[in-house]
């Protein structure tokens, strides 16, 4: 379903960003602006800048920003269809289409399996607190979860006798729902219960609709102290994690969601007090499950059991969630206890405690991999250097990735060099990477695109000389955010930047607009000097780089006439290179 330009931008000029994030989180006057604390990362003082001149926001710690539009869709992590719908609610514009109208069309025969468990669900929970259940009640106050925990999470009894099988049927549900749903199975004498005689714990997906259950025996001999649903129609146990449709607004307020292995985790930390904790029930987390976590919030902590299984399991899982580019955490349980037992144990104020001793991700790497290797052994010394060097390499941030590095170095007494890591720069007043101090034209050409682009913001007259004297950029991302400028000049002589981030077809662009506007080191009204300085200086770039290549070219070359070609050529960059010098 679509909605018209039109009407998007008749929406977004009714809605008040400040007014629209302020019904989501509170908000601070500073200045002519108004801040808040930013709820996209782990934030402790207010970094959010909320602009209701350019109807923008900007965090200037983890880079979030946008329209109002953008701010709805990530904050109630939805399309951008349905973040327009809910502020045109908001703002009572009347809109043809509502956001439960662009909800995921529903499926027959899945919502006829929902009820199906939904009724399981409620005939469980009445059978634990029937006669026959009250042994799995003695049991569940033993383990000290309170009425209120029970019924938080929907906690049931399934006794003998296939007592589920019957009740549903009774019901009127035919015994195919009852195979598909896994609350039955075929046998010699029919269909009989999967969970007979355990205490059972509904798995619900992430809107919320059970799906599975897992069920725990009270026998202390049983082979299998926990039996879990069979993967099914609606059950797939790599998509779903537990606890998300309650933990997700627990999350965003927390700023993190910590991530447990199993169910009873999940309740331990709850009856703690602490809301924001899911379960990847088991320890082979998937990139399914890390697509869900990100949605909950972009920190992620682990809080895997500490053993050696559940560390290794903490690696992989937390790769994982490197590579989707979040903010990782690991929780340093030392205790060898699991969060059920340091309840038990130690009470609610240890397990708190204990959850906010986090590790980052690299301080993890770096205690796990020496865990792995004999530091005391050159060989192994070299490979934990060589695996841990391999971490720091994915690291975005590149003081993250200096201090490490000096960390490895200083560990293992292997030089920057040796390590194949740049050597790094250093003065009273700050510390370079050698990548930017030996590569200083891709860094010139970078800045010279930003000041360009900067400019074609400010002034149509901007756009008409850089697309007379320039009309293109080298990088991919750059080009596509001047041709977008552009387009919106075709309708208008003037640009608003909360316009043009609705056409934005990528977060990049979005991303790398928001910073043009926001950093000071960029002028924000027109200066035909400035603009054709900064295109001199990328063209200067320009011609540095293929000189570079042609040196290098000329060197291989042996046949003399095509050698005498880029001889000429490189003659020629020279030349205009020296006239752009002059100019400057």
């Amino acid at each position: 379903m679509r909605i018209s330009e039109e009407e998007i931008s008749a929406i977004r000029s009714r809605a008040d960003i400040v007014d629209i994030i302020g019904r989501y989180i509170p908000l601070v006057k500073k200045g002519r602006s108004m801040s808040a604390v930013c709820p996209f990362h782990d934030d402790h003082h207010p970094s959010l800048s909320i602009s209701s001149e350019k109807q923008i926001y900007k965090c200037f710690v983890c880079g979030a920003g946008g329209n109002v539009f953008q701010f709805v869709q990530n904050y109630e992590n939805c399309s951008f269809v349905e973040a327009v719908a809910k502020v045109a609610e908001m703002v009572h514009y009347p809109l043809q289409i509502t956001p439960a109208d662009l909800g995921p069309k529903k499926d027959p025969r899945k919502e006829a399996l929902f009820r199906c468990m939904e009724e399981a669900i409620r005939y469980l929970r009445f059978q634990l607190n029937a006669e026959e259940g009250k042994q799995a009640m003695a049991y569940l106050k033993h383990r000290g979860l309170s009425p209120q925990i029970i019924e938080e999470f929907e906690i049931g009894y399934n006794g003998f006798n296939d007592q589920v099988v019957r009740f549903l049927k009774a019901k009127g549900y035919p015994e195919s729902d009852l195979l598909a749903c896994n609350l039955g199975r075929l046998s010699e004498q029919g269909i009989r219960d999967v969970f007979y005689g355990r205490i059972t714990f509904p798995i619900h997906d992430s809107l919320g609709n059970p799906i599975a259950f897992t069920a725990r025996s009270m026998d202390p001999e049983a082979l299998s102290k926990y039996i879990n649903t069979n993967e099914t129609e609606l059950y797939i146990k790599g998509n779903v994690v537990y606890n998300y449709h309650r933990a997700k607004q627990a999350c965003k307020r927390a700023g993190k969601v910590l991530v447990t292995e199993g169910v009873m985790d999940v309740i331990a930390f709850a009856r703690a007090g602490i809301q924001n904790v899911v379960a990847t029930l088991g320890t082979a987390c998937t990139k399914e499950q890390i697509r869900l976590l990100k949605q909950c919030s972009h920190h992620v902590v682990f809080c895997y059991d500490g053993d050696k299984a559940g560390r290794k399991a903490t690696l992989k899982a937390a790769k994982l969630a490197q590579e989707a580019e979040l903010q990782v955490g690991i929780v340093q349980n030392k205790t060898g206890l699991d969060p059920d037992e340091i309840l038990e144990k130690f009470g609610a104020k240890e397990l708190q405690r204990i959850s906010q001793q986090e590790l980052v991700w690299m301080e993890f790497v770096f205690d796990e991999y020496a865990s792995q290797f004999n530091l005391d052994n050159y060989s192994e010394k070299k490979q934990f250097a060589l695996a841990v060097k391999a971490e720091i390499d994915r690291l975005n941030d590149d003081f993250d990735r200096q201090s490490f590095l000096h960390r490895l170095t200083s560990l293992t007494g292997f030089t920057a060099a040796q390590l194949g890591a740049p050597e790094v720069l250093t003065t009273k007043k700050t510390r370079v990477s050698a990548k930017l101090r030996l590569n200083p034209i891709q860094d010139g050409k970078t800045n010279a695109e930003n000041h360009i682009l900067s400019q074609m913001l400010t002034s149509i007259e901007a756009s008409e000389i850089f697309k007379n004297e320039l009309g293109f950029l080298s990088s991919d991302d750059g080009q596509r955010c001047a041709m977008l400028i552009l387009d919106c000049y075709r309708r208008s002589e003037t640009i608003q930047v909360a316009d043009l981030l609705d056409c934005c077809t990528s977060d990049s662009q979005r991303q790398r607009i928001m910073e043009l506007i926001s950093n000071e080191m960029y002028k924000q009204e027109f200066d035909q000097e400035w603009l054709r300085g900064s295109i001199r200086r990328f063209k200067r770039a320009m011609l540095e780089d293929r000189l570079q290549e042609l040196k290098k070219e000329i060197q291989t070359i042996t046949n003399p006439e095509n050698r005498a070609i880029l001889v000429h050529e490189k003659i020629q960059l020279q030349r205009e290179l020296g006239d752009l010098k002059h100019e400057d």
